[in-house]
């Protein structure tokens, strides 16, 4: 199991921070972890959320809100990025060859989707592992679509063409209309989990929800449900036709030989086809 990353970054200069950073990639010291994520109509396994941590070697397991800037700033988030993506696909390909099937989603930040290159580093990604592209998901931030949309709406084109699904990440209610995000071509729109928090006490929250989902599937776009900490949230969610959620009411990151335990633990206690 993934040590639970350091929260403290006291005495830490941002000079420090920059020249730590400097050689992690090299040095071996980032790694992932994969959250499950559920079909809460069938209660079946969906997938996994691949994750990035920093095992610095003197402050220990680091979660990335306390380094993801900076690797945006200094680009650093660009090779760290086809990293991940190609360990995330590597470690997919694994699964998939033991008879697992389902989705590996991963994060894309806006500087990769911004790249000329990032659709090469998604079709190297695919082939070296031979992971099967319908089951890679890339999400990426309302923000990153919104810049310059026209080359936005080229570089997802090329993506499409490769058979990858494409998702909007931390989506809520009242930044961006629905409708205006699906002229882009995603599959999957995943509601942030502040949102989600407030769907067992406020009615109103519960009905838009409902909306939503009926809008989703006008557009021919699935809705996901992220951070749902307790069973009233995930009946609600079912309730309202969510067809997946993921958070810690089912279960936390874990490193990748942890997920290989809950996935023999799913299917022996739950009876759910994975």
């Amino acid at each position: 199991m993934a040590n639970e990353p350091a929260v403290s970054e006291a005495t830490w200069s941002h000079e420090d921070l920059e020249s730590d950073l400097a050689g992690a990639l090299e040095a071996g010291e980032f790694f992932l972890v994969y959250q499950p994520t559920i079909d809460l109509q069938t209660n079946a396994f969906a997938g996994v959320e691949v994750l990035i941590r920093w095992r610095h070697p003197q402050r220990g397991v680091l979660s990335p809100e306390l380094f993801i800037s900076e690797l945006e700033m200094s680009g650093q988030i660009v090779p760290v990025g086809r990293w991940a993506l190609s360990t995330a696909c590597a470690q997919g390909a694994i699964w998939h060859d033991r008879g697992y099937r389902f989705a590996v989603s991963v994060n894309i930040s806006t500087k990769q989707l911004g790249s000329p290159e990032f659709a090469h580093d998604v079709a190297n990604a695919l082939a070296s592992s031979r992971f099967d592209p319908a089951l890679l998901v890339l999400e990426f931030s309302q923000e990153s679509l919104l810049g310059d949309e026209a080359a936005t709406m080229r570089r997802l084109a090329e993506l499409k063409t490769l058979g990858v699904r494409l998702a909007v990440d931390d989506f809520a209610p009242g930044d961006t209309p629905l409708a205006d995000l699906a002229k882009f071509p995603i599959d999957i729109v995943k509601l942030d989990k502040g949102f989600i928090a407030g769907i067992t006490n406020s009615p109103e929250a519960a009905a838009l929800i409902h909306t939503l989902v009926q809008l989703a599937k006008a557009l021919g776009v699935q809705i996901i449900a992220s951070g749902i900490e307790d069973a009233e949230q995930r009946k609600r969610l079912a309730i309202e036709e969510v067809s997946i959620g993921q958070g810690f009411h089912f279960s936390r990151p874990h490193e990748a030989q942890e997920i290989d335990r809950y996935l023999e633990d799913f299917a022996i206690f739950s009876g759910k086809p994975l």
